[in-house]
């Protein structure tokens, strides 16, 4: 039995986000009303009675449609129970040939080999909050340990009900100049965030200073298994106070004991990336797979 291709119209909603739920890999990531937020009019490959899903997020430019990777949404590809190599080949083959060129990241659970595919392995990090909090602090190496001792010293309070919109500014304020993201894409992530915490499985931590000054932010999106670090941001006297240590600090501790794995979500970036080993984060490997269909010149273009 092989993959059928669903345009969006064909999708059944209730069985799709069943599958997600009950996947073995589960990421809520692939849910339909998250799919819709940061792809709207998404298509899908299912194999059988939606035993086991694969979305497609494309966009179209200059009459070529193609696959991406929609921000916010670190991995997607293959879900169900029981997933095989096999399995994401099959699906991988039935990606409709409309779709000229394909860039997206693959689920951890997703190992690929096939021929022909230029695969590249991406690294997030994650920390297993199987221990309670004295287990997990002593992970912590020197550095880490240093700046939140030096971040309680300024006497910072976590406010555990924070504000999405305070959370968007802060980062357009002390990080927008050096990302991507454009006015449409503050839009998303603010849908997004406001949609998580209307389903309960969102929330906006936030450090505050004596003054009630935000000097970090962090949005948590709980799911299952668990919990993802899906935006944050720091100030500039947050950095200098180490305002961000502290914050995940403190949402480790209160989620310490629970079993969920701890989703850093990151990074790419050496900085960033030892920043997560610092709290005992553990390197976990997952692919970015890029296919190019497109006729030549085009093709050279997009090497």
């Amino acid at each position: 039995m092989k993959p059928e291709y669903l345009k969006h119209t064909e999708i059944d909603f209730v069985k799709w986000d069943n599958c997600v739920q009950a996947s073995e890999n589960h990421l809520p990531y692939c849910y339909s009303w998250y799919l819709n937020i940061v792809s709207p009019g998404w298509e899908a490959l299912v194999l059988g009675d939606y035993e086991k899903i694969f979305p497609l997020t494309f966009r179209k430019k200059a009459a070529v449609n193609y696959l991406f990777q929609p921000y916010f949404t670190q991995q997607l590809g293959i879900f169900g129970i029981k997933v095989c190599e096999q399995d994401l080949n099959d699906f991988i083959s039935a990606i409709p040939q409309k779709f000229k060129f394909i860039e997206i990241n693959l689920n951890n659970f997703c190992t690929l080999k096939t021929k022909g595919l230029l695969v590249k392995s991406k690294v997030t990090h994650h920390l297993i909050l199987k221990n309670n909090y004295d287990e997990l602090s002593s992970l912590f190496n020197d550095n880490t340990k240093r700046n939140i001792r030096k971040a309680e010293k300024t006497k910072l309070k976590l406010v555990e009900s924070g504000s999405v919109q305070s959370l968007i500014n802060l980062f357009k304020k002390n990080a927008g100049s050096k990302t991507e993201l454009i006015k449409k894409d503050y839009s998303v992530l603010e849908l997004l965030m406001n949609s998580s915490i209307s389903k309960n499985i969102g929330r906006v931590y936030e450090v505050q200073d004596e003054k009630n000054n935000l000097q970090a932010s962090l949005f948590l999106l709980s799911s299952k298994n668990i919990l993802i670090n899906l935006f944050n941001a720091s100030s500039v006297l947050g950095r200098k106070n180490s305002a961000m240590f502290f914050l995940i600090n403190e949402v480790l501790k209160l989620n310490a004991g629970n079993k969920k794995i701890f989703d850093f979500e990151g990074s790419e970036i050496a900085e960033v990336a030892r920043f997560y080993k610092g709290f005992g984060g553990i390197p976990v490997a997952y692919s970015h797979i890029r296919v190019n269909r497109l006729p030549w010149p085009l093709k050279w273009i997009k090497k």
